[in-house]
């Protein structure tokens, strides 16, 4: 599905696309939300559950790459033990 397909959905329609065709990458922490991330074939999507609610408040892409880095947990210490 294209982004532009992806946009004119709405946010239950956005999110059985997301379960069924996106391939679920991670979450974080981002204040009183967690934000799971979803790979579409050419770009990320987010999915935003507000925390205590537990329904999802929005779905939208992702189009700050550097927002990929927060999903991203490195541990330097494991880097040097495989030296």
């Amino acid at each position: 599905m294209q982004e532009r397909e992806f946009l004119a959905l709405d946010r239950v329609q956005r999110i059985d696309v997301l379960r069924n065709i996106g391939e679920y990458l991670g979450s974080r922490p981002y204040g009183s939300h967690r934000v799971h991330l979803y790979r579409m074939e050419g770009y990320f999507c987010e999915v935003w559950i507000r925390l205590g609610y537990g329904g999802v408040e929005w779905v939208e892409v992702a189009r700050d790459t550097d927002i990929l880095a927060e999903y991203v947990t490195i541990d330097p210490g494991s880097l040097l033990e495989r030296s």
